[in-house]
């Protein structure tokens, strides 16, 4: 039962009714605007020092609308985004109204709520926006708004060595489930599946680092459930705040980095999460300091919410953790070194690379770490979903972020306005493989040598050649590839060219296994290689380092096992380039 009472039982003799003249009916609507207007700070506790401020009486003409003839009152947080809209409405307008009503709120970025009335209890519905679907749906009734007291526990941004008690506070490793918890509440709440949770949860992170970072010392972050008397309002200001913190990346980034709108801009979209849900994600982060948290800390509680979701139905963008740390660790990445994943997924093998790089360069180098970690790692990706994982993982572990492109890495060279080929020291990926592209899909991409004349051609083809193509002369590649690329008959043609383009220094074979917990049985292989150097005798009589990993930690469930044979196939590997070479 609705608290909002009828403007005819608050007005039983109200002789307008009884008129029908066009300047009576506005005079009807005038009536029924100012009973609303008492309703929201009487029945439903409204501040009266929002009015002429915060709550205004509007119409078409006053303030721009998708509608016309719009009239009644629009309720807006501080920074002037409206989150509840009241449209009144005479009996018979009362359809036309309410379809208005919805196409306001479907057009806003930040409302979520509205009513639309002809004074009657039977012509009064309460309607609440499904970000999700953007359509509207009918509720009972609106929350009473309660008085903020935030006093003692406003956060503001001080000192964050002094400890007092209005600061925020860093994750600990026992606040590291904080993320997994967050994720939980958006699949409870909203029914979200479980990658669906984890793209908003990406999205709640990025506008809640947005306002760590531009809150100004001694202002109040604004993130903050006691600001704010009606979880509407909240959620309003969060919505704004994100659309913000999307303008504020575009005119930053583009200033820097060609066409960044189109190949980065994957936050541009909005959120989708009801403004019960969004309200309930933020409280449990608000306290939380993520800038300032241990970027270990960080990565591990963002993992934790990334390693079941990809069992749950992601595994194509995956590559094991054992698999991506023992590849890194054999190509010894450099801080000097420009690095691409192409097909970089959740960009697993980048995060991996900046923590080795990191972890060697400790102390003296924290110019060069902050160009390595902002400039030296590069990811393609044609998921938008994948790219914004991506840029969140690398933003918590201490990445500049914004060099994960969303585009196709099979491409011509001209759709890509900062990069080129023949530019990277180092390429780690896992390309996608399984696929088999028609003649009409291979027109599509970039120019081949190893689909040309080719009425079809594997997909792991073309991304072997891609990377190569990517890769400078000396440049290192560490590639997982289907056994079948390496063994069969079939596939002479591209071992050929291989061997043309690049120096083999190692093959090591995965069992069955490695990629069963994520959905895929089939055999594959790691491959090490250097590519020829412009000046270099392309000798073909040199030694290859073959090694076969059988247990690689994990059973085909995904449960771990205590030892694996990474550390000592790695160990060998290192002792055969210390005789061989690169």
């Amino acid at each position: 039962m609705s608290r909002l009472r009828s403007f005819y039982e608050v007005h039983p003799d109200n002789w307008l009714l009884q008129e029908g003249s066009l300047e009576t009916q506005d005079h009807h609507k005038q009536s029924i605007r100012q009973w609303i207007l008492r309703e929201i700070l009487e029945t439903y506790n409204y501040p009266t020092t929002w009015l002429g401020n915060q709550i205004s009486l509007v119409n078409s003409e006053s303030i721009d609308l998708v509608v016309e003839d719009f009239f009644g009152i629009c309720l807006s947080t501080t920074a002037g985004d409206p989150f509840f809209w009241i449209y009144i409405c005479e009996e018979k307008e009362l359809e036309k109204a309410e379809n208005s009503l919805a196409t306001i709120l479907l057009s806003s970025n930040s409302a979520g709520l509205g009513i639309v009335t002809d004074g009657t209890e039977q012509g009064t519905k309460f309607l609440r926006r499904r970000f999700d679907s953007d359509k509207c749906e009918y509720i009972v009734d609106i929350d009473v708004y309660y008085q903020p007291d935030n006093s003692s526990s406003l956060k503001t941004n001080t000192n964050h060595n002094t400890g007092t008690s209005n600061q925020l506070i860093t994750l600990s490793e026992r606040a590291e489930n904080v993320f997994f918890e967050i994720h939980s509440y958006i699949r409870d709440i909203d029914g979200f599946h479980a990658d669906e949770a984890l793209d908003e949860l990406c999205k709640i992170l990025y506008v809640k680092l947005y306002d760590e970072e531009m809150t100004k010392s001694d202002e109040a972050y604004r993130l903050q459930r006691a600001l704010y008397g009606s979880v509407e309002e909240f959620a309003a200001v969060i919505r704004a705040l994100y659309v913000e913190a999307t303008e504020y990346d575009t005119r930053v980034f583009s200033l820097k980095i060609p066409a960044y709108q189109r190949s980065r801009g994957v936050f541009n979209t909005k959120l989708r999460l009801s403004s019960p849900a969004l309200v309930k994600v933020v409280e449990a982060l608000e306290d939380y300091d993520i800038s300032h948290s241990d970027t270990d800390v960080k990565g591990r509680a963002f993992q934790k919410v990334i390693n079941p979701v990809i069992r749950a139905g992601m595994g194509q963008y995956f590559t094991p953790d054992p698999v991506v740390r023992f590849m890194v660790n054999i190509a010894h990445p450099q801080i000097s070194d420009l690095i691409l994943d192409p097909f970089c997924g959740s960009a697993h093998f980048l995060t991996a690379c900046l923590q080795f790089v990191r972890d060697r360069n400790r102390t003296g180098a924290e110019k060069k770490l902050h160009e390595f970690a902002f400039s030296k790692l590069h990811g393609i990706e044609k998921s938008d979903r994948m790219v914004r994982i991506a840029m969140t993982d690398m933003r918590l572990q201490g990445d500049g972020h914004s060099n994960i492109r969303c585009t196709d890495a099979l491409l011509e060279f001209s759709n890509y306005p900062d990069l080129k080929p023949s530019s990277f020291d180092l390429i780690l990926t896992n390309p996608p493989f399984g696929s088999l592209l028609g003649s009409d899909a291979i027109s599509q991409i970039g120019e081949s040598y190893l689909s040309k004349g080719r009425k079809t051609c594997p997909l792991e083809v073309l991304g072997i050649e891609r990377s190569i193509k990517f890769l400078r002369p000396g440049g290192r590649i560490g590639i997982v590839l289907p056994d079948g690329i390496l063994a069969n008959r079939i596939s002479k043609y591209v071992r050929d060219w291989l061997q043309e383009e690049a120096k083999i220094r190692a093959i090591i074979s995965l069992p069955v296994e490695t990629f069963s917990p994520f959905g895929a049985n089939i055999k594959t292989s790691i491959l090490i290689a250097r590519k020829w150097r412009k000046i270099e005798t392309k000798n073909q009589d040199y030694s290859i380092f073959l090694a076969r990993i059988d247990n690689i930690g994990y059973d085909t469930s995904g449960r771990t096992k205590e030892i694996s044979d990474f550390d000592e196939v790695a160990k060998e590997y290192e002792f055969f380039l210390a005789q061989e070479g690169w």
